[in-house]
């Protein structure tokens, strides 16, 4: 965490609603796309995310540790993601369909499959796994921030990961 992420926690915390929106901008686009992930739809991503801002905002003074703003944020944007599925099965699709410009998902050039192909293997890992992978992949994090998102130890991420991305090589490979 920068400086200025670090002040703007405080700020924020402090009720400065300025210093709130500049830590959204900066985080909303990886809050999108790990909502994308885990939904698998724009709208159910979009009002997860929306509904995940809003909650932190109301609780952000509940915060204890500013250093743990981000991956406070990842973790009520994943409960929101699993609340939205629970409410509508009909948002567990398997295809993603993204017209967001915002949205920049790697390009089936990059991995050499097509995005439903990818959906499809994600599908596959549960809930767990899908969640370690996308905050991996899709958000860049490392074994230590995923740990403190999901609240297990930083081996045991690890672990995990290997055991999912193990999974999805077999699958590849069939």
């Amino acid at each position: 965490m920068t400086n200025t992420e670090w002040m703007l926690v405080g700020e924020a915390k402090n009720g400065d609603t300025h210093a709130f929106a500049r830590l959204y901008e900066k985080y909303y686009k990886d809050l999108y796309r790990f909502a994308l992930c885990m939904t698998k739809n724009e709208y159910t991503a979009e009002d997860a995310v929306s509904t995940a801002v809003l909650k932190a905002y109301e609780r952000i003074g509940s915060l204890k540790k500013d250093s743990s703003f981000k991956s406070w944020m990842f973790q009520i944007t994943a409960n929101e993601c699993r609340n939205a599925l629970k409410k509508n099965t009909a948002y567990r699709t398997y295809g993603v369909n993204t017209t967001d410009s915002d949205y920049e998902e790697p390009s089936a050039e990059d991995s050499g499959y097509e995005k439903s192909e990818i959906a499809e293997l994600l599908a596959l890992l549960s809930e767990e796994e899908r969640l370690i992978i996308t905050l991996s992949v899709f958000a860049g994090y490392s074994s230590r921030e995923i740990a403190s998102v999901v609240h297990k130890k930083e081996g045991s991420v690890r672990s995990i990961k290997s055991r999912a991305f193990a999974r999805l090589r077999e699958q590849l490979e069939m």
